[in-house]
């Protein structure tokens, strides 16, 4: 996101997902490279090797050394064809989450209440609608 500690988060004690900001909500190196870190030391707790296909966007250049993660970009100009979140992942996703979306409005119209939507309850959805995105999903993109 954009604000690095929007007001819904105040007093919240368990988050859905890791939260990290910049001005422009794109994923700069710093942020790409503590995630990379933070799976890496994930896989390596759970006794893990994977391997990570990225594609040439800048944010993927200087890479740290990894023990659990084997990192293979993709061609430049490909993504569209080969990278396996464009094959169906995140249009199975979306349908998921704006399913959520829609629920929350009519639970709101049902119950005359108001809908009003932050930061947090867009994490709290997208973490919904990322658990309803199967496993056979994921391997049919591959």
């Amino acid at each position: 996101g954009k604000a690095k500690n929007p007001w819904c988060f105040k007093g919240v004690q368990s988050f859905p997902m890791e939260y990290m900001s910049n001005k422009k909500s794109w994923i700069k190196s710093d942020i790409f490279v503590k995630w990379l870190s933070d799976l890496d030391k994930e896989m390596k707790k759970q006794k893990k090797k994977i391997l990570l296909f990225v594609d040439n966007y800048t944010a993927h250049g200087d890479l740290p050394k990894l023990k659990n993660i084997k990192i293979e970009f993709l061609p430049p100009n490909t993504t569209s064809k080969l990278q396996p979140l464009d094959q169906g992942i995140i249009k199975n996703f979306k349908v998921f989450y704006r399913k959520e979306v829609v629920r929350r409005f009519l639970n709101s119209i049902e119950d005359q209440i108001p809908t009003k939507f932050n930061v947090m309850d867009a994490m709290w959805m997208a973490s919904k609608a990322w658990t309803n995105v199967t496993e056979q999903t994921i391997n049919n993109c591959f």
